[in-house]
């Protein structure tokens, strides 16, 4: 591993919206100013819908627009021309269930694509899940698959889970056969079940992690989860956990997902080129204004609604920000410091916003000086203390990554650590313990750990550019340590204080993947639906004519909606769901 270079954090070694109504005159009140306070997913796509109904509306964001989906630049890395390296917060994926988001991206313009940003994405085939000492599994993506066909009964559904995970992971018949019953047990649980049962236990308990063994644990408890949501699994909601990996597993049948829709879709370039820049340069031509450097710290209560809101500009100078409709767009950590006492007295429910959670989530880029497509798809090193997860980017990109930086960079290994809390397993230490150089060489030797095995060699320190660590992490490696850009994490129990979009204060709005959304996970696509929400209720407040948004909802098989209605009275009785029933019987 190299020496790290100057800079802190781097280092050489669903749908199609309704036409509306009344576009660009939508409003019938006269009040049409819109801040949209906050410049992520959320906040571009509430801007978006609004400003295509006729509203005048300005976001206001502090660092930069995109939020965490945006592309992050190497500082100081470009040269004789070239732009400087592509860096980011943490790789981007649109898996086929979504709807909505991808229909904003379908209508936003880009050159020479007949659907917009939509055409920029590109199919992953593939999935890696790499063993530490052990031979690896790629599970292929086959879709297309033919439609929905009532192929299972619960009984075959739950051989063929069983098998598959016995033979796949290798996990002992009884465990996996356990595994599997729960998963049918979720399949078939009413949503009045799921939410007021399964949303308060965690997956942990839901598959009893703590009676079986290592393996066990290791792949359907944490091994999976941390990687993918950020959390471990005695903390994740099994709600939140169960509801997206039901539609992961339709979604790689081909089943719920968006017309030309797969299971994993990457973008064919940076983010933002190839997404966010062509986004916001189109809501410019939209009208719509953006204010970056601005920090909202306050809203201002009176006469029964928002009478404005207090900023920092980026050179720290006072600013009131007055409109007659306020989009709060603000991760939740950040909306939670503007529920003063007098706007929780407006709205009593909002005091929820700030006992909802966060985790560390963040990326670190390897850039290679050839090629290493170690799967067409995502790898997880599975035996990884601190969860890493990555992608190879050149093998998806139109465009060559040789054109950045100095010219010698081939191929960028994006990668993102999901657990800054657990001892590393070569220095002991934990990430976000580390100074970043350090991070970088213990994230590099255990991703070689789990490549380099089985007398192979598939990547090298030779191979090794340069690093870069997303500037979200501040002061690694001292005390004050800190995430600038956390991520929202679903623990049991917090659907009850998650908002709505609506609030009771009439002219305020939230958005965000934060609020109750129809996916409920932390992603892009609830970061849409959260903006399309919070503007359908701005919609109806300011009696407008203008088509609402659509809001997708996740795909609903038929094959179970008989075992949810009986499971429905089950509830309602005190009784488990019906195939609940190796849980108080095992030993």
């Amino acid at each position: 591993m190299a020496a790290a270079g100057a800079a802190a954090s781097t280092g050489v070694l669903g749908g199609t919206a309704p036409a509306l109504a009344g576009r660009k005159t939508a409003a019938r009140t006269a009040g049409r100013r819109v801040a949209v306070l906050g410049g992520g997913v959320a906040g571009l796509s509430a801007a978006h819908e609004l400003a295509e109904r006729g509203f005048d509306v300005t976001v206001y964001e502090r660092k930069a627009l995109g939020g965490k989906a945006r592309s992050v630049p190497v500082p100081g890395s470009g040269r004789a021309g070239r732009p400087e390296l592509p860096g980011e917060h943490g790789f981007r994926f649109f898996p086929g269930f979504y709807f909505d988001l991808t229909d904003t991206m379908r209508r936003t313009p880009y050159p020479g694509n007949e659907q917009g940003c939509w055409g920029n994405l590109t199919r992953a085939t593939s999935y890696l899940m790499s063993r530490r000492g052990r031979p690896d599994l790629t599970a292929p993506f086959p879709f297309p698959l033919p439609p929905d066909p009532p192929i299972y009964t619960p009984g075959t559904l739950v051989n063929t889970i069983t098998s598959g995970v016995q033979t796949l992971l290798r996990l002992p018949l009884h465990e996996a056969a356990f595994f599997a019953q729960k998963v049918l047990v979720y399949f078939t649980s009413c949503d009045e079940r799921r939410l007021g049962q399964w949303e308060n236990l965690t997956w942990a308990d839901f598959i009893r992690s703590d009676r079986f063994s290592a393996e066990y644990d290791r792949l359907l408890a944490d091994g999976q989860i941390r990687n993918l949501a950020a959390t471990k699994s005695k903390d994740a909601s099994t709600h939140s956990i169960a509801l997206v990996g039901e539609a992961t597993a339709w979604s790689i049948l081909g089943i719920g997902n968006e017309p030309g829709g797969s299971v994993d879709r990457v973008l064919s370039g940076s983010t933002g080129e190839m997404w966010l820049d062509p986004w916001i340069a189109h809501l410019g031509r939209q009208g719509v204004r953006f204010q970056v450097g601005w920090t909202v710290d306050g809203l201002t209560v009176g006469g029964g609604g928002i009478t404005g809101a207090t900023a920092r500009d980026g050179r720290g100078a006072a600013q009131r920000i007055e409109a007659d409709w306020y989009v709060a767009a603000l991760p939740c950590e950040r909306a939670a410091r503007l529920m003063t006492p007098a706007v929780l007295e407006a709205d009593p429910a909002l005091a929820g916003i700030a006992r909802l959670r966060q985790d560390w989530m963040n990326g670190l880029m390897f850039y290679l000086r050839e090629e290493v497509p170690l799967t067409p798809g995502h790898v997880n090193f599975v035996d990884s203390g601190w969860a890493i997860t990555s992608i190879s980017q050149a093998q998806f990109w139109a465009r060559d990554l040789r054109s950045y930086g100095d010219g010698a960079v081939a191929d960028c290994l994006s990668t993102i650590i999901s657990d800054w809390f657990t001892p590393g397993d070569f220095n002991r230490k934990r990430a976000r313990d580390c100074t970043p150089a350090e991070i970088a060489e213990e994230a590099w030797e255990q991703i070689k750990a789990h490549l380099n095995d089985g007398g192979r060699t598939v990547l090298t320190d030779a191979m090794l550019h340069s690093w870069f660590l997303d500037p979200a992490i501040t002061g690694p490696g001292t005390p004050g340590v800190a995430n600038d850009e956390p991520l929202f994490i679903q623990n049991p129990g917090s659907w009850k204080d998650r908002p709505e979009s609506r609030t009771a204060i009439p002219n305020l709005f939230l958005a965000g993947d934060w609020v109750r959304t129809p996916i409920n996970v932390t992603t892009m696509e609830g970061a849409c639906q959260g903006g399309r929400q919070a503007v359908n209720a701005l919609l109806d407040a300011a009696g407008s004519t203008a088509g609402r948004c659509p809001v997708h909802r996740l795909h609903r098989s038929p094959l179970f909606e008989a075992a949810k209605r009986d499971d429905r009275l089950r509830y309602r009785l005190g009784l488990p769901n019906a195939f609940d029933v190796l849980d108080t019987r095992w030993p």
